[in-house]
């Protein structure tokens, strides 16, 4: 069967390869690419933000992000303070040493718990809660046997009726001794909003006599985040087919006297974490000096003793009256501490951390943590705002602090929403995702851009200079090499009376003076980021706003050529007084207006460079100078650009060889200050002679220049209108004399 002829006439031309010869490659794709930026931003963005995804679903960060959570809770004030109501009983070191004093030793009698509840009962405390191993039966002693030392504790719990014990949960496991059992009432029916755990299935709890004289228990299971600090608790425990209320839920129901059903639609509708716990809202340091008020627990058993015996009590009954008071150990013996955002500042004790929880419970404290999705969506939204920075700004010198500056931002952003509202936003994710999409952006931006910028300075080094490459590599869209119309500045200097100078010197002393004179200059010219375009022997050329434009380019030139004159003169005067040596004294043109910039001259050997009326000017008006005894002159459309930088004296209105339109001309004297009062009756008394010899009041006008003249013998322009106005007043103008001097020479 015949083949079907194929029209390759119809196949671009792009696509008709060679076989085995790829038609796209990696390369190219990112050629193509190159050519938007945004669609560059956009693709870095993305393939940045996925891998940030991943490393955020592998739980590497989790350890970062809640260590920034402690970070808001220590560096930022309180917007909530602990509830003046649940204080702390401690059983710290000086009820341990004191009862040890008395040669009773830990542990201690459990009718020290009996009396410490009578005296809590008396002062008509709202809530005791004990955070207390009460699994034990009590030991016998000298004094009293165990068993009454337990009835003892059991009546006062009785009598008090509003005592809470806790209990501790876990997971029975092969070897480990039978654990104990929970009267059903703690065991509350259904699971209403538990967070995602085991049922435990064996509990270390208080003896049956305690459970039967408690009012509540509640469950003290130490939980901690991935870093072993913790954070956050859980609420409910799933036990023996139902649940039992931590230990500060169990506390709070107590205190507001909450019935099952109502425990029940409280933990399920209360703000929790993506785990399903309480995220605790920390109120600073923990201890005697921090959130909450600590008493020692045998300055009660001492107070309620005392009464007992007729007498004041140490610690008075009204201080407990309607508080909650939480009773646990605080000494380091007891191992009871924890390990918490503020245990850096103070250990820790268990009780306070479930303080800290009823707290909370109590005002409504809360940290709202934001849905586990939205790391990712902040992550995206800081990728994007990284690469569209990078590859907009092009510039590292703007995109770094940029781009830091909405790292910054969004940090401080967050703070204060979590100091305002409690809201936990994402900090570590969404930076992590915004400095790696940077880095990818500036590694793109090198494997691509950056290869394109090696290719260029690789290919103008061999005919501009570094200074004109470096502008066209970092600024490639605003340089035009073939030719472009721009508005500048036009520099122009040469050494005064350089010929005889050189008449006086060997070449090789020549040279040597020369290249100390033009690296001055040029250092001046350069540090105010204008192009040195070339060196003509003695004379400098340089332009201000070339190859990449500068709105202010006529008052950095003016500003630039003080500077020229400044150093020139301080560094000459400080070396003759030490050598001797010649001194140079440069004379300055400059002009503003428009030009053409571009690459000119031979094909093997171009000069980015400018040519134009304007450079001309500049020119001219350098040579000037030697007329007027002046050392910078500039053209009235440099002084008006300047914005009013500086003071210069108006010299003539004159007409340069070739040109028909008359331009004003200004000697430029210092910046814009005030001046010597003399200096400031030279200017005014020059102005006014300058008037007279446009009036062609020639005899008056003399008379104002001489008066210049007796203050300063060498004010060379004061020189040159009088020796003018003295051979004008002999000769026959015409009436419509406008007072224009044309030059005859360039």
């Amino acid at each position: 069967m015949r083949e079907p002829e194929i029209d390759t006439s119809k196949i671009p031309r792009d696509c008709m390869k060679s076989a085995g010869e790829p038609t796209y490659s990696i390369r190219s794709f990112f050629h193509h690419l190159q050519k938007s930026q945004l669609r560059m931003a956009l693709l870095v963005a993305g393939l940045s933000w996925l891998l940030f995804a991943i490393v955020q679903l592998s739980g590497t960060l989790d350890a970062l992000e809640l260590g920034s959570l402690d970070w808001r809770f220590q560096l930022l004030p309180r917007l909530y303070q602990a509830d003046s109501s649940v204080v702390l009983v401690a059983i710290d070191q000086n009820s341990l040493d004191f009862f040890e004093h008395q040669s009773v030793h830990w542990p201690w009698p459990r009718q020290f718990y009996g009396l410490l509840v009578s005296y809590l009962h008396r002062a008509g405390a709202r809530v005791i809660a004990f955070d207390v191993d009460f699994s034990g039966h009590d030991i016998d002693r000298l004094e009293i046997e165990g068993h009454e030392s337990d009835s003892a504790f059991a009546d006062g719990m009785d009598r008090s009726g509003n005592v809470v014990l806790a209990a501790q949960l876990s997971i029975q496991e092969q070897g480990d001794q039978a654990g104990g059992s929970l009267v059903k009432r703690f065991i509350l029916s259904g699971t209403p909003g538990l967070p995602s755990q085991p049922a435990f299935t064996r509990v270390v709890a208080p003896i049956q006599a305690f459970q039967n004289g408690a009012a509540k228990l509640g469950i003290v299971n130490f939980e901690s985040d991935v870093d072993d600090i913790c954070r956050r608790v859980s609420l409910g425990f799933r036990f023996a087919g139902g649940w039992v209320p931590h230990f500060s839920l169990a506390s709070y129901a107590e205190a507001n006297g909450l019935q099952e059903n109502q425990l029940d639609s409280l933990l399920a509708a209360r703000v929790r974490s993506n785990e399903g716990r309480h995220v605790i809202y920390w109120y600073g340091k923990g201890g005697p000096t921090g959130a909450f008020r600590y008493y020692s627990f045998h300055s009660l058993i001492y107070s309620e003793l005392k009464i007992q015996q007729g007498l004041p009590p140490d610690v008075p009954l009204r201080q407990f009256a309607g508080k909650i008071v939480i009773v646990g150990g605080s000494a380091a013996g007891l191992f009871d501490f924890k390990p918490t955002p503020f245990t850096s500042l103070e250990p820790y004790p268990g009780m306070e951390i479930h303080a800290t929880v009823l707290s909370n419970l109590l005002d409504g404290h809360r940290v709202r943590e934001m849905r586990s999705v939205w790391p990712y969506l902040l992550g995206l939204v800081l990728s994007l705002a990284a690469a569209l920075i990078f590859f907009m700004a092009r510039k590292v010198l703007y995109s770094v602090p940029a781009v830091v500056a909405v790292g910054l931002l969004y940090g401080g952003i967050i703070f204060l929403v979590f100091y305002h509202s409690g809201w936990w936003v994402p900090l570590v994710g969404p930076e992590v995702s915004l400095s790696g999409t940077f880095l990818a952006s500036a590694i793109v931006s090198y494997a691509t851009e950056g290869r394109q910028k090696r290719q260029l300075r690789k290919a103008f080094n061999r005919y501009l200079s570094p200074q004109v490459v470096t502008e066209i590599v970092e600024n490639v869209d605003q340089v035009e090499l073939g030719g472009k119309l721009i508005e500048g500045t036009v520099y122009f200097s040469d050494i005064k009376d350089f010929t005889t100078i050189s008449e006086q010197h060997s070449p090789k002393e020549l040279v040597g003076l020369l290249n100390e004179y033009l690296s001055l200059a040029s250092d001046c010219i350069l540090r105010n980021d204008a192009m040195l375009d070339k060196y003509i022997g003695d004379a400098v050329m340089a332009i201000f706003s070339a190859p990449i434009p500068h709105p202010d380019h006529a008052k950095v030139a003016c500003l630039t050529a003080l500077e020229v004159q400044r150093t020139l003169g301080e560094y000459y005067t400080e070396k003759s007084k030490r050598h001797g040596t010649v001194n140079f004294k440069t004379r300055i043109g400059l002009n503003s207006g428009n030009m053409i910039v571009g690459n000119i001259g031979h094909t093997n050997r171009l000069d980015y460079t400018a040519i134009g009326d304007t450079v001309n000017l500049a020119s001219r008006l350098e040579g000037v100078n030697k007329m007027f005894g002046t050392d910078i002159i500039v053209s009235e459309s440099t002084l008006n650009k300047a914005g009013g930088v500086v003071r210069a004296r108006e010299l003539d209105f004159l007409r340069v060889k070739g040109k028909q339109i008359p331009i004003r001309i200004f000697e430029l004297i210092s910046e814009n200050q005030a001046l010597p009062d003399i200096t400031e009756e030279k200017l005014g008394l020059f102005a006014e002679g300058l008037n007279l010899y446009r009036a062609k009041d020639f005899a008056r006008a003399i008379a104002r220049f001489e008066a210049i003249l007796r203050i300063d013998p060498h004010d060379g322009p004061s020189t040159t209108l009088r020796d003018r106005c003295d051979t004008l007043s002999k000769e026959q103008l015409p009436d419509d004399w406008d007072g224009v001097f044309t030059l005859t020479s360039k």
